[in-house]
């Protein structure tokens, strides 16, 4: 199935990795990493930039570590933190309604446009996030939002008093020794050298904007324009440090010890259960399965929980099941597509691979 979706063009390459009993069972690439200018094939442990999955293993993990120490509470204002988010409704927004998509920001903005006028980038962009005029009644509705998510991030390193790609390195890639995971500081110009040097890398577009393809720093003009450390997109990874970060969040979630303990057992469990908003998905920072049509396909159980990157990526986890699958592409490369193929395979993968674990729907 992978060597065909590279074969008929669906992606130009991808890598996949399978766990189970919290062994790896499946860990393979298919097809390039890069088609222009040259032809580059994908390896076991190229880095992707895994764009929004870094809401959920960096930003709502992180969430999870404060939340268990005590020094965040999900419903605490979010203005009682971020003074500068103000304007009518604000103030009875909360932690937990930007994580569960449901604060009343729209899904997205182009800040990177006004901000690229304004002498620091990255907090001109927090400070228009903060600014944005809700759209609806905080709570009544999920609404997927990149802006709650630039929020989150600023509002972690308020809160902490260290920048995101700091508090990375310090509470997840270092405890759980991951080899490749980073956020691309675009304020340090050799840091994509650095990357490119060191591992191989995904391509994703040949950006009409920046005029030039996009390797080894954040596709995401947004975050780009945040200088490559957001709350909402980019972190790039490998593979196998998702499946690390999966299989610490299921070891957790299941209570076991022994394990690199990153979250604690209860706190996960909370922002792993429904937001309980009414026809929302969502958990807090992570979605859930649709009942229908479910780009986690049909055969995970739907107390799954993961999230979907818009380079390409995804990573679903089954706790109970002790299962995780990990896709990384770059389906966007040289261009994003403009047919639903890639839909369609996505979810088709996770049942062909949940069937062949010997599960059935559920």
């Amino acid at each position: 199935m992978c060597a065909a979706a590279v074969e008929d063009g669906t992606v130009p390459g991808l890598v996949a990795l399978v766990a189970t009993g919290g062994q790896t069972v499946f860990h393979e690439a298919f097809g390039a990493r890069q088609l222009i200018p040259r032809k580059l094939p994908a390896l076991a442990d190229t880095v992707y930039d895994i764009a929004s999955l870094t809401k959920a293993v960096v930003t709502s993990v992180l969430a999870m570590g404060e939340v268990g120490a005590g020094r965040l509470a999900l419903d605490a204002t979010v203005a009682s933190l971020l003074p500068e988010f103000a304007g009518p409704g604000k103030d009875r927004v909360t932690v937990r309604q930007l994580l569960c998509h449901t604060s009343g920001l729209p899904a997205y903005r182009p800040f990177w446009r006004r901000a690229a006028e304004a002498p620091a980038e990255r907090w001109a962009i927090t400070q228009l996030a903060a600014r944005e005029p809700l759209e609806y009644p905080p709570g009544t509705r999920a609404v997927y939002s990149d802006l709650g998510f630039i929020l989150l991030g600023w509002l972690l390193e308020r809160t902490t008093g260290a920048r995101l790609d700091v508090l990375t390195h310090d509470r997840i890639a270092g405890p759980l020794a991951l080899a490749a995971t980073t956020f691309v500081n675009l304020a340090d110009p050799a840091a994509p050298a650095r990357l490119l040097g060191d591992r191989s890398v995904a391509a994703t577009q040949l950006c009409t904007e920046r005029h030039r393809l996009v390797l080894g720093e954040v596709d995401d003009l947004n975050a780009a324009a945040m200088g490559g450390i957001a709350g909402h997109a980019g972190l790039f990874s490998t593979a196998a440090d998702l499946g690390r970060i999966a299989g610490a969040l299921t070891a957790a979630w299941r209570g076991e010890a022994g394990t690199a303990a990153i979250v604690e057992r209860d706190v996960v469990r909370t922002f792993w259960a429904p937001s309980g908003v009414p026809g929302s998905t969502w958990r807090l920072g992570w979605d859930g399965p649709a009942a229908t049509d479910s780009q986690a396909g049909g055969r995970l159980s739907r107390a799954a929980v993961g999230h979907l990157g818009f380079t390409g990526c995804s990573l679903w986890i089954d706790p109970a099941r002790e299962i995780w699958i990990v896709l990384l592409s770059n389906r966007v490369h040289p261009a994003p597509p403009t047919d639903d193929r890639f839909r369609q395979f996505r979810p088709a993968l996770q049942d062909a691979v949940v069937e062949a674990l010997g599960y059935d729907c559920s």
